[in-house]
């Protein structure tokens, strides 16, 4: 029977779980696997009278012991967001139980989480975030947030809308996905926004965007291009192969902050997003699930070492 020291929780398509789980195999690191969108090829019992799960896998059995797991690496969301996209009664009840047996995954309390579920789902709050964040002392851009306008809305002046949550849709066989919007003043003003909350903000240009990806006290910042240009609105729409990421210092004063605020999310990881605005630097968001793969190759950056050393060490 193999008894279980570190547990990666993800789904079976995701590039930076893979780079995981080859650092630890390079390691020599004993590790299970477990992909959220393929829970019916395991079978799994938990009991209360021993605290530990039993976990079968083809033909090997695991043992998840409370007693001697010593980290988990939570990649997977907490809540198993849906679409408008019909389901079955059957899809319906595995999606919700599945995502109820994740949460109760917080019972394993003595393990090093990266991060924990319970500090992911607040950290996962956006006007949460942004508080802590002002806080923290870090600007943050003007924001409002509800399905109303404040009463200074000027009609030439340029803002950013966004979700107030990941906000997915499903149309015509294809699952969609929203991003940061600009949009002016104006367009506002006529706009029908009281069927649900939005996050308004004001339009930092020009900026230079950056990602801090951290990971328990290191930080990795890149600069984020679009062929040598800072980019208007979301980076994210741009074409990826017109990107580059450049690593870049931060001053102190912003590390300490960026550390203060992980510290008062109780997040150990975190996909930090700022904007760099003249000599200020702009709290975006920081995503405690955040994507970094590609910034292993992009930027040369050993993100996956660090991840590793923080859960072995």
């Amino acid at each position: 029977m193999n008894e279980v020291n570190h547990l990666v929780i993800s789904s079976t398509l995701d590039y930076s779980t893979d780079l995981i789980c080859a650092e630890f195999e390079k390691r020599e690191v004993s590790y299970l696997r477990l992909n959220r969108d393929i829970f019916e090829d395991y079978e799994i019992i938990y009991n209360l009278q021993s605290d530990a799960y039993k976990i079968k896998l083809d033909d090997t059995l695991y043992t998840l012991d409370s007693k001697f797991i010593k980290s988990i690496y939570f990649r997977a969301p907490v809540f198993l967001r849906t679409t408008g996209k019909a389901r079955s009664v059957t899809d319906q009840l595995k999606r919700s139980q599945w995502s109820s047996f994740l949460r109760n995954l917080i019972i394993l309390d003595d393990a090093r989480w990266m991060n924990h579920p319970v500090s992911t789902y607040k950290a996962e709050n956006k006007l949460y975030q942004l508080k802590i964040a002002k806080a923290c002392g870090l600007e943050v851009p003007e924001t409002y947030v509800g399905n109303s306008l404040p009463s200074n809305i000027k009609s030439n002046k340029m803002y950013i809308i966004k979700s107030l949550d990941t906000a997915l849709f499903y149309k015509d066989g294809n699952e969609m996905f929203t991003y940061s919007t600009m949009i002016k003043g104006r367009e506002l003003l006529t706009a029908e926004i009281k069927l649900a909350p939005i996050i308004l903000q004001e339009y930092l240009s020009p900026k230079l965007d950056l990602r801090v990806t951290y990971v328990k006290g290191y930080m990795f910042p890149v600069a984020i291009m679009n062929q040598g240009k800072m980019i208007d609105g979301d980076w994210r729409k741009n074409n990826k192969d017109n990107l580059s990421y450049t690593p870049i210092e931060l001053p102190k004063l912003v590390k300490d902050q960026l550390t203060l605020l992980m510290k008062r999310l109780n997040l150990t990881f975190g996909g930090i997003d700022l904007a760099l605005v003249g000599d200020k630097f702009y709290f975006i968001e920081v995503n405690p699930t955040g994507e970094w793969g590609w910034l292993t190759s992009c930027a040369d950056l050993p993100i996956d070492k660090a991840i590793v050393n923080t859960l072995i060490n």
